[in-house]
């Protein structure tokens, strides 16, 4: 690798993009290269909604990056989010990388988070139900790039149960992404 971008974004390609996102093989890889987990947290976000997250601490040969690692699941959610947080001396020049790298379309959405950062994002990047986020975190060098990962989830209601209209599964990502990124609870 020339460089730490170069080396952050093989990171990210490595642990969020070879296989379908897979929350405990994620963790595994990571315990297996000897990452050490800063934090391993489940809350319930709803009485039907609970949250998964694990940190973990790296070293690459270039310098150190973070994995997050997060797992949301319920009756009509099953969602992975894996990513790689690092500093970088030029966002501009690391957004650049990953669109090269990635091979991703200059087609985005940009939105700025209730705490100031930019945040844009690729849909269905990795095919339906994927969102690619690259955010600017504001105020340092901080970049983190996240794939989210919503599989269809069966949405068989249980007999006499009044079960909600199904939502899309673009929809709810959508307000998953957007809870997370304002910092209010997710879903």
């Amino acid at each position: 690798m020339k460089n730490h971008d170069d080396a952050v974004i093989n990171a990210f390609e490595v642990m969020c993009t070879l296989e379908p996102e897979n929350f405990e093989h994620i963790s595994e890889r990571a315990q297996a290269m000897v990452m050490r987990k800063s934090v391993d947290k489940t809350e319930k976000q709803s009485p039907d909604i609970t949250r998964h997250l694990e940190v973990f601490e790296g070293n690459l040969t270039t310098g150190p990056f973070s994995l997050l690692l997060e797992k949301i699941s319920g009756p009509t959610i099953n969602a992975t989010n894996c990513g790689v947080a690092s500093n970088t001396p030029n966002k501009r020049a690391y957004f650049d990388d990953i669109v090269r790298t990635l091979h991703l379309s200059q087609n985005t959405s940009k939105r700025t988070s209730s705490n100031g950062n930019t945040v844009t994002t690729w849909d269905n990047v990795y095919g339906p139900h994927t969102f690619l986020d690259l955010t600017d975190l504001r105020g340092s060098d901080g970049v983190l790039i996240q794939l989210l990962d919503a599989p269809a989830k069966s949405e068989s209601p249980d007999r006499g149960s009044t079960w909600p209209q199904p939502i899309s599964r673009q929809a709810q990502l959508r307000e998953y992404l957007v809870q997370c990124a304002t910092g209010r609870p997710c879903m």
